[in-house]
């Protein structure tokens, strides 16, 4: 630009621009006009949403005052706006600030231990060239914010609208008449080639969108990602490059929590890659499988048995077949379990400091896995001792994870199941102040459906308590009964919570 040459005022450059009415070019760290006349190129810092003169719609309650303000200061802490990115990517000011917003709060809290190398940051990068995914993170950031009062239900459902069109679009190009095949991945004939990596990354990352509202389901997008990852041969290979990885890791990790909420298999195959241990080392490259999700992969490898066992021990038992073969897998399967964690005993719980939440949640998961078998495939009831003891030693872990230190943000699964088999007074009151607390801070939607129906399972069980009497032994097929009832409500429901 030639230094005597206006141009209209720019609103998103530098300060030194908007003061002249210039055009900026933002090009960082000092763009061509400070930089041809040798001034100081600053450039604004905080985000203009923070602050509203009026209030905004919103479907949840607002935060307790004091958590609001922690928030908002910590925002105006964080650094300038990025100034290397194509501005040109985004049709509006808001949708570059949502942008920023994913990428500085959002991107943070999905994967269960943030850092440096976080593929879902990285992910808000690539999706500036590409519009599938960036209309992806565009709806992930507008849902998280108007669940901080921010932002309007009106744009957040254009915007929702607007990627499930897109996504829509895209897998038609692959499901309609007059396809070829290359290399395993199918291209249509006269139309422009689909980015199956892109449309599998998006429609894996539903499950972030579900989560943050009630009315959200995510069965037929986990179906369709299993077809995408078939497509691509992702369930016998490893992908190469990071965000392709992460994409394959959250996959396999949604299909299996979803399988536990409906009480189903996996969709996932049997041979598929992630599901058996020591074959790739996911937990020792980045991205970690283990800092991904919280639970280390061979420990998730052990949960997608119990599921398997879960669905095989039900088939059984309404067919009338034996399962005494079942019933010895499950026992040689509780004996791996507890040699891989046998650093985790219930007798060494006190709280400690120096354990970081990233083990205690992992911890967690070790204690569930113990408790889905068994409710699930030993098939003990809600008040054997047993059970009892393993969903105390899932409560007195997850105590010490306090709401907001990182990890307890995949913390749901564990902590939802393990809340079903709380049956005394103090035992439930906790369970409500710790839903309390998480919901308060993560504000997902989903946290509160899974709570509400926590509290319908907990009718069931007190239903036939107060009916029947004591649990003993002869009441089998009273606890059979009521393991029936939850199970349907379990495949009636749309509960996603990860």
């Amino acid at each position: 630009m030639l230094h005597g040459e206006r141009l209209s005022r720019s609103r998103t450059g530098c300060l030194q621009c908007r003061r002249r009415h210039n055009k900026c070019d933002e090009k960082g760290p000092m763009c061509s006009f400070c930089s041809s006349r040798e001034l100081d190129c600053e450039w604004p810092s905080g985000l203009k949403w923070i602050r509203r003169p009026q209030p905004t719609s919103s479907r949840h309650r607002s935060r307790h005052k004091d958590r609001q303000t922690h928030d908002t200061q910590s925002i105006r802490l964080l650094p300038s706006p990025f100034q290397t990115f194509d501005h040109g990517a985004f049709d509006s000011e808001e949708e570059r600030l949502a942008w920023e917003y994913y990428v500085r709060l959002v991107s943070s809290n999905v994967p269960a231990l943030d850092g440096p190398d976080n593929p879902y940051r990285h992910l808000s990068f690539t999706a500036l060239s590409s519009p599938i995914l960036r209309q992806t993170i565009l709806c992930i950031a507008t849902e998280h914010m108007l669940n901080f009062g921010m932002g309007s239900i009106s744009v957040a459902a254009q915007r929702q609208q607007r990627m499930l069109r897109t996504i829509g679009q895209n897998l038609q190009l692959i499901t309609r008449p007059g396809i070829c095949a290359t290399r395993d991945i199918i291209i249509p004939i006269n139309s422009t080639p689909v980015d199956h990596e892109a449309l599998l990354t998006a429609v894996v990352l539903q499950g972030v969108v579900v989560a943050q509202s009630e009315d959200g389901v995510l069965e037929p997008h986990v179906r369709c990602a299993s077809f995408l990852m078939e497509t691509l041969d992702y369930f016998r290979q490893i992908p190469s490059g990071s965000i392709m990885r992460m994409t394959v890791q959250r996959f396999a990790m949604v299909d299996l929590m979803l399988a536990f909420s409906r009480q189903r298999r996996p969709y996932a195959p049997r041979d598929f890659l992630l599901h058996h241990p020591d074959t790739t080392r996911w937990d020792d490259s980045e991205p970690s499988f283990h800092k991904m999700t919280g639970c280390p992969q061979p420990l998730m490898c052990f949960l997608v048995q119990i599921a398997h066992l879960t669905c095989d021990m039900e088939e059984r038992l309404q067919s009338g077949a034996p399962v005494d073969n079942l019933l010895s897998q499950a026992h040689d399967l509780e004996s791996d379990i507890r040699s891989w964690g046998a650093r985790y005993r219930t007798n060494t719980l006190p709280d400690d400091c120096s354990r970081s939440p990233l083990d205690i949640l992992t911890e967690c998961f070790y204690w569930t896995s113990h408790l889905l078998l068994a409710r699930r495939v030993f098939r003990d009831p809600t008040c054997s001792l047993r059970v009892q003891h393993l969903a105390h030693t899932c409560f007195r872990l997850m105590d010490q994870l306090s709401t907001g230190c990182g990890p307890d943000s995949s913390l749901p699964q564990p902590f939802y199941l393990a809340a079903r088999e709380a049956i005394t007074c103090e035992d439930r009151l906790w369970v409500r102040q710790k839903h309390e607390s998480m919901t308060a801070y993560y504000r997902e939607q989903q946290r509160n459906m899974a709570m509400r129906l926590t509290e319908r399972v907990w009718e069931i069980t007190d239903q036939a308590q107060e009916r029947d009497g004591a649990c003993t032994d002869s009441h089998m097929a009273i606890s059979s009964c009521v393991d029936e009832k939850i199970k349907r409500l379990d495949e009636q429901s749309c509960l996603f919570i990860f």
